[in-house]
C-alpha cells in the first residue's frame, strides 16, 4: 500500500520515541492535505502533550510520566496509521474501488451484526434440509452465493479497517471463538485479519489473533491465527510502541507446545521461500527424467501412447525393469521433497491462477469447500463422480490450488476421451492411495495455509500493494531473527534453526538468527555453527562485533578442547591464513582421534609441505596415491610435494597425466614450475603463458606468490625479471 514520504518520516520519528517530531511533520501534512476530522484528533493529542510538558516543567516528579507519553505515542500512532492507509487506499485504483464498493452498500458493519448474518447463514444451511428435495439445491446455490458475496465484502471491510478499537478487537474475538459461526467464515475472517495486520500493526488485531490461537477448538482457524501473529511481530512498530508486546510473547512461550510450533513453523516458512530452488530441482533433475521413461508422448492432436518395440527385450534385456526403476527413484525423490515440506506443486498450479476466480481478493484465503458458487457447477457436471471429491479431499494441495484444479478439470472434461469419462463417473479411477498425509495434523494445516499465503503474495496481479512478509533480506518471515526472542524460552530452538538454515544453505539468515542469541545462550554448539558459516561464506561482516572464523574456533575448542570437528574447522582457519606450522600442530592431534582418516592425513602433508617438512609429507603421500591411484586430489599434492622435494621428473609424469584429464588451471601453474626448476625454460613459459591466459591474473602475482620457494630453488631476481619479460 502506497505511503506518502512525509508521513513515513513521522514513523520514523515514532520509532525512535520522538514525539514532537511527529506532531510537526503530521501538522505539516495536514496543512498540505487537510482533514477536518484528523485536524481535531491532532490538535487534542498536542493539548494533551502540552500540557503533560508545562506539568513537568514547573518542577513536579509524575510517576506516571513515561506510561502517559508511552500512551501519547500510541495515539499519534493510531491517528498516523488510520491517516497513511487512507491514503494507500485514495492513491490505488484497485484498492479505491474495494473501498468504494464498502461504502456503496447500507450494510451494519458492527460486530454484533455481521456475527447475527454468519449465525443465520448456519442456520438457513441446517433448515435446507427440511426443505423438499427437488427444491434444496436451487436454494442451496441461492443461499451460498449470497453468502459469499457477503463474506466477499466482509473481507475487503476488515482489510482496509481503520486501527481496531478495543471494543472492537473483543467483539471480533468473541466472533472467532464462538462455535455457532461457520468455520470456513473464521478462517477467512482470520485471513483479512492478518492481511490488514501485515500492513499496519495493530495491537487490537494482534491480541485478537494470539487469543484465537490460544483459545481455538478448531485447528484449522487456530493455525491461521498462529501463522498471522508471527508474522505481524516482525512490523517495526511492534515492538518500538508497544513495551506490553514482550509480556505477551513471554506469556505465549511459557507452553511447551507453542515453542515446538514456532520451531516447525519458521522451518516450514523457509521451504516456502526456498521454492524457486525446489522448483528449479523438479523441473532439471526429476521431471526430465519421468518424461524421458513415460509410455506416452503429448501431441497437439492429445496424448498418444508409444509403440511397443518387439524387439527391445532381446537387443536391451532388462530394459523395461530399468525404465520403471529410474521412474521410481524420480517420483520418490519429489515425494521425499513434499514430505520435508517443499511445495512441489507451486510450479504446475501457478500457471492456473488467472481464472476470473482469483479477480476477487478474499478468494486467495478462501478454504476450499464444494459449494462455493464458483465451482459448484463444476461438481454437478461430475454428476455421481466422486473423482474431484478424492481429489480435492485426499490430494496435498493447498486450498487456492485445489479452485484452480477444479476450473482446469472442468475445461477438459468436456474434452476428454468418452472412455476415460465413463471410468471417472463409474469411478473406476483411484488416485487417493498416492497420499498419506494427515490432513487433521496441525503441521500439515500450517504448510498449506502458507502456501496459499505465498501464492498470493508472488501471484496475485495487484500484489505490489500489498505488504509482502516473504521480500527482501531482512524478510520478517525469518522470525527468530527478531529480538524479541531474543533471551527467552525459545533460545534453546536457535541452534536447531540455525543448524536449518545452514544446511538449506541460507548464510545470511543464518547470520541474523546468531545474532539474536544471548551471551549466555552462546554455547559450544553457537560457536561451531558460527565458525562454520563465517568459513563457508568467506565474509566476516556477516557476524560482526570482530568476530571470524579463527576466533569462533577457538571459543569452541575453550570449551571442548578435543572436539573432532572444532579442530577440523580450526585447522582450516588457520590454514587459509597461511599459519601452516599452527595448522600442522592441529591435524597432528586430529590424526592421534582418527590416524587413518585420508583427508587429515592429505591436508597434514600440504601444511609439511608449505613448512619445508618435504620428505615427512611425501611418506604419507606415496601410501595414499598407492591406496587411491585415481585421486587426483592425493595426485596434485604429490607432484608439489615431488617438485619441492627436487623430483622433477617423478612430478613432470604426474602433471602429464593430471593435464590430459579433468585438469585445473592451477595444475598447469605447478606444471610450469616444475619444467623451470628442471631447466626447461621455453616449455616453462608456455605453461605460464596459457595460464595468464587463461586466468588474468598478472604474471607478477604468480611470481610473487611463490617467493620463497623461488629462492629456495637458486632462481635469481634477473632471472624473474627475464620470464616475466618473456610473459
Amino acid at each position: 500500500m502506497e505511503t506518502h514520504q512525509s508521513l513515513k518520516d513521522i514513523f520514523s520519528h515514532l520509532e525512535k520515541h520522538n514525539l514532537s517530531a511527529a506532531i510537526a511533520g503530521l501538522e505539516a501534512f495536514l496543512s498540505v492535505h487537510p482533514h477536518q476530522v484528523n485536524s481535531d484528533r491532532l490538535h487534542a493529542l498536542r493539548t494533551d502533550y502540552q500540557l503533560m510538558a508545562d506539568y513537568w516543567k514547573r518542577g513536579f516528579k509524575d510517576p506516571q510520566l513515561p506510561a502517559l507519553y508511552q500512551t501519547l505515542l500510541q495515539r499519534m500512532y493510531v491517528l498516523c496509521a488510520n491517516i497513511s492507509k487512507h491514503y494507500g487506499l485514495s492513491h490505488s485504483s484497485y484498492l479505491s474501488s474495494l473501498y468504494m464498493r464498502l461504502h456503496m452498500t447500507a450494510r451494519d458493519w458492527s460486530p454484533q451484526n455481521i456475527r447475527e448474518e454468519m449465525e443465520s447463514f448456519v442456520s438457513d444451511v441446517a433448515l435446507l434440509e427440511l426443505e423438499p428435495e427437488h427444491q434444496q439445491e436451487t436454494k442451496r446455490q441461492e443461499l451460498y452465493k449470497q453468502h459469499q458475496h457477503q463474506m466477499n465484502v466482509l473481507f475487503d471491510y476488515i482489510y482496509t479497517s481503520d486501527i481496531w478499537s478495543d471494543g472492537m478487537a473483543s467483539a471480533m474475538e468473541e466472533l472467532l471463538l464462538s462455535p455457532t459461526i461457520d468455520s470456513n467464515d473464521q478462517q477467512l475472517i482470520v485471513s483479512a485479519v492478518m492481511l490488514s495486520l501485515l500492513e499496519y500493526f495493530d495491537m487490537g488485531k494482534m491480541r485478537t489473533l494470539v487469543h484465537v490461537y490460544q483459545q481455538a477448538t478448531d485447528a484449522n482457524v487456530r493455525q491461521r491465527a498462529f501463522i498471522g501473529w508471527v508474522l505481524a511481530l516482525g512490523h517495526p512498530m511492534a515492538a518500538a510502541l508497544y513495551p506490553e508486546l514482550p509480556t505477551l510473547i513471554d506469556h505465549l512461550l511459557e507452553d511447551g507446545h507453542c515453542r515446538e510450533e514456532l520451531a516447525e513453523l519458521q522451518k516450514q516458512i523457509v521451504f516456502c521461500i526456498n521454492t524457486d530452488q525446489d522448483t528449479r530441482t523438479i523441473q532439471q533433475e526429476i521431471m526430465p527424467e519421468l518424461i524421458k521413461n513415460q509410455d506416452f508422448r503429448i501431441t497437439p492432436n492429445g496424448i498418444v501412447e508409444n509403440e511397443e518395440d518387439p524387439m527391445e527385450d532381446i537387443l536391451n534385456p532388462g530394459s523395461e525393469e530399468r525404465k520403471i526403476e529410474k521412474m521410481e527413484e524420480s517420483i520418490q525423490k519429489m515425494a521425499a521433497m513434499q514430505k520435508q515440506g517443499s511445495d512441489v506443486y507451486f510450479a504446475g498450479f501457478s500457471q492456473m491462477k488467472r481464472f476470473p476466480f482469483f479477480d476477487e481478493l478474499s478468494n486467495w484465503f478462501v478454504p476450499f469447500y464444494k459449494h462455493h458458487p464458483a465451482v459448484a457447477e463444476a461438481y454437478a457436471e461430475m454428476g455421481k463422480s466422486h473423482f474431484m471429491d478424492v481429489m480435492t479431499n485426499s490430494g496435498p494441495f493447498c486450498d487456492s490450488d485445489k479452485y484452480s484444479f477444479v476450473f482446469a478439470f472442468k475445461q477438459v472434461l468436456s474434452q476428454m476421451p468418452k472412455n476415460m469419462r465413463s471410468m471417472l463417473e463409474r469411478n473406476e479411477v483411484s488416485v487417493h492411495e498416492m497420499w498419506s498425509s494427515d490432513q487433521s495434523d496441525p503441521a500439515y494445516i500450517r504448510r498449506m495455509c502458507l502456501q496459499d499465503l505465498y501464492r498470493f503474495y508472488r501471484l496475485f496481479p495487484r500484489r505490489e500493494e500489498f505488504a509482502d512478509p516473504f521480500r527482501g533480506n531482512d524478510a520478517t518471515c525469518i522470525f527468530f531473527a527478531n529480538p524479541l526472542f531474543s533471551k527467552t524460552r525459545l533460545e534453546p530452538s536457535f541452534n536447531e534453526i540455525v543448524a536449518f538454515l545452514l544446511k538449506k544453505n541460507r548464510l545470511h539468515d543464518a547470520s541474523r538468527v546468531l545474532k539474536n542469541y544471548g551471551e549466555n545462550r552462546r554455547d559450544f554448539q553457537f560457536w561451531m555453527m558460527a565458525g562454520y558459516l563465517l568459513q563457508k561464506s568467506g565474509s566476516e561482516e556477516l557476524l560482526g562485533e570482530g568476530l571470524d572464523d579463527l576466533k569462533c574456533y577457538e571459543q569452541a575448542l575453550a570449551m571442548e578442547p578435543e572436539h573432532e570437528k572444532a579442530l577440523t574447522g580450526y585447522a582450516r582457519a588457520l590454514f587459509s591464513r597461511g599459519m601452516y606450522s599452527e595448522a600442522l600442530a592441529i591435524y597432528d592431534r586430529l590424526l592421534a582421534i582418527s590416524p587413518d582418516k585420508k583427508s587429515y592425513l592429505l591436508n597434514r602433508a600440504v601444511c609439511q609441505t608449505n613448512v619445508g617438512q618435504y620428505a615427512a609429507a611425501l611418506k604419507d603421500l606415496y601410501r595414499l596415491n598407492y591406496e587411491a591411484p585415481d585421486n587426483q586430489n592425493i595426485s596434485r599434492v604429490l607432484a608439489w610435494a615431488l617438485v619441492c622435494e627436487g623430483k622433477y621428473e617423478a612430478a613432470e609424469k604426474i602433471y602429464r597425466e593430471l593435464l590430459t584429464g579433468h585438469s585445473e588451471l592451477d595444475d598447469l601453474l605447478k606444471y610450469g614450475y616444475c619444467l623451470w626448476f628442471d631447466g626447461q625454460i621455453a616449455d616453462a613459459a608456455d605453461c605460464f603463458h596459457r595460464y595468464v591466459k587463461e586466468t588474468g591474473v598478472n604474471p607478477v602475482s604468480i611470481l610473487r606468490e611463490e617467493a620463497a620457494l623461488l629462492r629456495e630453488k637458486g632462481i635469481t631476481e634477473p632471472e624473474q625479471q627475464m620470464m616475466l619479460y618473456i610473459l
